[in-house]
């Protein structure tokens, strides 16, 4: 049998196997998009809060240092503390310690001129997910299939 004798593919039947090829991609993408969305557990860290105190001098090595002890000497402040210039941010569980408490406890272990940063009234009741719509599909789709499978 020589080259000429095979049968060959057709255009049409490229088509329809190409065709066939994406639409099977597409539908196992979506299985595995509504199963991810389905398996998704809640946010563990929901009472996870950021806060920042302004100082008025900027700190040194040894002053960064000490400072990120004594925060992490109070109780219901996490690991992530950053220190950057006279700006320090925290983590803490809003549960245990709000960032008042926090600022007052680290008043009263050093002399320090600080304020607490406290964002306007305007900002404070914004959505803070700059991510989902909640009027988007993306977020209607997602919770229609956690409906389901919840």
């Amino acid at each position: 049998m020589t080259t000429k004798d095979k049968p060959k593919m057709t255009n049409r039947k490229k088509i329809k196997i190409a065709l066939l090829s994406i639409l099977s991609f597409i539908v196992l993408m979506f299985a595995i998009l509504v199963y991810h969305i389905a398996n998704a557990r809640p946010i563990e860290s929901a009472t996870i809060q950021v806060s920042r105190i302004d100082f008025d001098k900027a700190f040194d090595s040894t002053s960064t240092i000490d400072i990120t002890k004594k925060l992490h000497a109070i109780e219901g402040v996490k690991s992530e503390i950053i220190v950057k210039r006279n700006v320090v941010v925290y983590f803490h569980d809003n549960r245990v310690a709000d960032s008042k408490k926090v600022y007052d406890e680290l008043m009263k272990t050093g002399n320090y001129k600080a304020q607490r940063f406290i964002l306007p009234a305007s900002l404070a009741n914004k959505e803070v997910c700059p991510v989902m719509n909640k009027e988007g599909l993306q977020y209607k789709f997602s919770k229609f299939v956690q409906r389901i499978f919840n």
